[in-house]
């Protein structure tokens, strides 16, 4: 069975095999910068992270375990949990409950992934883009 997604090591740009490396977000600078967004924003329910002038996300990122250690704090998958749409749907689904993913990139992580003319060389893709012309994933 071939995956629907392929992980690339952020810090080497190689393919990530299953058992070798993580998908990871630090989490306590995750919470640092939403506690500092919340003292800036206040408590309007309307107010968004994201797009609030000046807030940096905090990036998730791939790594193979040879590519050095990750952050002491960190939220971390394993590569081979999200190698299908389903996969990255259901952590999607897990993770939408974290008080930190507000102040994460996932999102656009997400939309990489979709949108592979976006992506970056590094990050969870596509194995094989369905449309390169700009068209939906799944379209035939």
């Amino acid at each position: 069975m071939i995956d629907d997604l392929v992980a690339v090591c952020d810090v080497c740009l190689g393919e990530v095999a299953d058992g070798d490396g993580v998908l990871e977000v630090d989490t306590a600078k995750a919470d640092r910068a939403l506690r500092a967004w919340r003292a800036k924003a206040g408590v309007d329910p309307h107010a968004l992270f994201h797009l609030t002038p000046g807030a940096r996300t905090v990036k998730w990122a791939v790594r193979h375990h040879a590519c050095g250690t990750g952050p002491v704090f960190a939220y971390t998958i394993a590569v081979e949990r999200v190698r299908s749409w389903t996969g990255l749907l259901e952590w999607n689904v897990h993770l939408a409950d974290k008080p930190f993913l507000a102040a994460t990139d996932w999102f656009d992580l997400l939309d990489r992934a979709l949108h592979p003319r976006r992506a970056a060389v590094s990050g969870i893709l596509p194995r094989i883009p369905r449309d390169l012309g700009g068209g939906p994933v799944g379209d035939t």
